[in-house]
């Protein structure tokens, strides 16, 4: 008898090991996705970032909630697109929560950048709504979408008609904010029918064109328009190509020209050509320095990459994914850290995570080795692994529908002190920020 209870003593031990070592919906799969390794390992990047960074501690600062460790706060748009494509390519409505609640009003986003106006920021907020219209069906992301649009256009475009016009960037016209509102433009349009959007899409088109900001000889793009009318040569940045490439796309389905589908090829080849290393996508200011709104310029360019792919022939569509898998590869090879095994060096902005560090994270450069990792290199990766998922992949199982609530913030005051060291603390209106280091609040602004 006795060796008999040892035995269901055992029996009993093994089962409750199995028990909580079994798959929960939050957890991701070989089952769900089939045979696509790629939208597998897209799943595990985006719970790790979910875990690691979602939300702040000190997300109460705002009314909403925000990533924990972003740069800026266009990051926070800029992702939403990202999720957004996953549940579109993975057949799956995983986080639905999460990016449903990103709906802001155009109140708190000119609030999040007082006093200046950031028009490219806002752009990022505008092309993640529209395209959260696109998979949701939401029009309040569609109306949001159309008033950041026509904020731009009234304060930002110059109306004076100088080199044609374009948006300014402070005192300069950079190329992401008007190749973010060419596409932005041209997408409304198709959406709405609404002529004033395709009058804007046509115009910046003419000013692109007018001050020659894509190279004739190589297809690369330029970061600057100078005061002369013409492409400063700066062509470091990836970002430029790819939202540029987005936009052509997206003038395509429009006009349903070929020709833009031709340049939108070019640009995306130029990039690939000019900017990878051994076949690894690698932003120019690596390993100089990039600062950290360049983490993400990578995953940037691969995302409208896809929308390329998609309307691209069968041979042409299978180079670029060959091209994408190789960087992937690189990446699972290279560039990748599992806390649970080892100790990863994970940065936060706002103090520690809320949950226990889960894994995969990687690190900026795809070709490794692993030193770094933080949000937006994270969002970066999980770009790339979106970009590449597999025409007609579907998600099976329970974890296909994984939807955790959203926590409400915690309502912080100055008088909590919640900013990181050096950053003041900032009140406007019941309203709370951290300004950067080298600002001061004046008067309920970051000055």
């Amino acid at each position: 008898m006795a060796a008999a209870g040892g035995l269901w003593i055992c029996l009993a031990l093994v089962l409750a090991s199995l028990a909580s070592s079994a798959p929960t919906p939050e957890d991701c799969t070989t089952e769900m996705f089939g045979n696509s390794s790629t939208a597998l390992w897209a799943c595990r990047t985006q719970l790790a970032l979910q875990r690691n960074w979602f939300p702040s501690p000190i997300a109460g600062l705002f009314s909403y909630q925000v990533w924990n460790g972003f740069d800026g706060f266009w990051q926070n748009g800029a992702v939403l697109e990202t999720f957004a494509n996953f549940m579109y390519y993975g057949n799956h409505t995983r986080y639905q929560t999460c990016l449903k609640s990103s709906l802001r009003q155009m109140y708190d986003l000119e609030l999040a950048y007082a006093p200046a106006p950031s028009y490219d920021d806002m752009a990022w907020f505008a092309l993640s709504y529209l395209r959260i219209y696109e998979v949701l069906g939401d029009d309040d992301f569609l109306t949001l979408a159309k008033q950041i649009h026509d904020w731009n256009y009234q304060y930002g475009w110059d109306h004076t008609g100088a080199c044609g016009g374009g948006y300014w960037f402070y005192d300069q016209k950079t190329t992401i904010t008007n190749v973010q509102m060419l596409q932005l433009s041209a997408k409304l349009y198709r959406h709405t029918n609404d002529t004033s959007f395709l009058r804007n899409m046509t115009m910046t088109w003419k000013y692109i064109q007018k001050n020659r900001l894509i190279d004739p000889d190589t297809f690369q793009v330029s970061n600057i328009a100078t005061k002369d009318c013409t492409g400063n040569r700066d062509f470091n940045k990836t970002f430029n190509s790819g939202v540029l490439v987005g936009g052509l796309v997206e003038m395509y389905h429009i006009l349903n020209d070929t020709s833009y589908l031709t340049l939108a090829h070019r640009v995306a080849q130029a990039t690939i050509f000019y900017s990878s290393r051994g076949g690894v996508l690698v932003e120019r200011c690596w390993p100089e320095g990039c600062d950290e709104d360049e983490y993400v310029y990578k995953g940037l360019f691969v995302r409208y990459l896809r929308y390329l792919m998609d309307v691209s022939d069968d041979d042409t569509r299978r180079a670029y994914s060959d091209w994408l898998d190789g960087n992937i590869k690189s990446v699972i090879a290279n560039a990748i850290c599992w806390p649970e095994k080892s100790a990863c060096n994970i940065t936060y902005r706002d103090g520690p995570s809320l949950n226990n560090k889960t894994g995969p994270v990687f690190t900026l450069d795809w070709r490794g080795p692993f030193n770094i990792s933080n949000p937006m290199v994270q969002a970066e990766v999980f770009d790339l692994l979106v970009a590449n998922i597999e025409p007609g992949t579907t998600c099976r199982g329970a974890g296909c529908t994984y939807d955790p609530p959203v926590p409400p913030p915690r309502h912080l005051t100055c008088a909590d002190k919640p900013c990181p060291a050096g950053e003041p603390c900032c009140e406007y209106q019941q309203y709370y920020t951290c300004c950067e280091t080298t600002q001061k609040c004046i008067r309920g602004v970051c000055t």
